[in-house]
């Protein structure tokens, strides 16, 4: 069979997925065709990618893009397809694609949430705990990205607390991240990407200095907040 992930989905893909996506809701009661104004208007936005096998869809991902952030709104398999390799595919393709237009890291809700194992088996990790959020939602770097470490005094170092500074000066991090640069440059080797809520602390240390320590939305030497994410990729001198 001849399986292609199209990035560029027609009218007659769209009636397609129509098709089947009915069938699923007559036949299980379940399925994506209650968000079909959702796909619709994807569709218009060129923000529908689907996977056809001979032409014919059989598979498709909602995607909204925010700055180097891809969020799949919906990814979906035509019942008969499934477990096959085929979804698997299709958010490989996807994300190589992304990758390729300088998106650095995705994020999903689980829905519905008995999905979060099939992430998982995809390179996903779950956020941390977010305030006011009860959904589970997880992320995938696309690009190589700084681990996380022990804290070493002896290193430049980014710290992440999962708090506000009132409560952060009672408690260590949560997050450490030793830097290392390229040489003679103030770019990191690798970029820091994890999760982070705006209004959790963050601090950037040297060896001898602290250079900043306030919430995440205050830190303004350069852009490092997008969406619910930081990315850090350079640090002033």
């Amino acid at each position: 069979m001849n399986y292609e992930t199209n990035f560029k989905p027609t009218e007659k893909h769209l009636s397609q997925l129509e098709k089947w996506l009915i069938d699923e809701l007559n036949e299980t009661g379940i399925g994506f065709y209650n968000n079909w104004n959702i796909i619709t208007k994807s569709f218009d936005k060129n923000e529908l990618v689907v996977l056809t096998e001979n032409d014919f869809a059989i598979g498709f991902i909602i995607y909204n893009i925010y700055e180097v952030i891809i969020e799949i709104d919906i990814a979906e398999l035509n019942p008969n397809y499934r477990n096959k390799g085929l979804g698997r595919k299709l958010i490989e393709d996807t994300l190589s694609e992304f990758k390729k237009n300088g998106m650095m890291v995705c994020e999903l809700f689980c829905s519905p949430e008995n999905s979060e194992p099939i992430w998982k088996s995809l390179g996903f990790q779950n956020f941390p705990d977010f305030p006011h959020d009860s959904k589970i939602r997880m992320f995938k770097p696309l690009v190589p990205s700084l681990k996380i470490s022990e804290p070493n005094e002896r290193n430049e170092r980014i710290e992440l607390w999962n708090m506000e500074p009132y409560l952060a000066e009672r408690n260590n991090p949560e997050w450490t991240w030793n830097i290392t640069f390229k040489k003679n440059s103030r770019e990191l080797i690798k970029p820091i990407i994890h999760p982070a809520h705006y209004e959790w602390q963050l601090s950037w240390k040297t060896e001898t200095d602290t250079k900043f320590k306030d919430k995440v939305k205050r830190y303004n030497s350069d852009r490092i907040e997008f969406g619910s994410f930081i990315v850090i990729k350079t640090l002033p001198n």
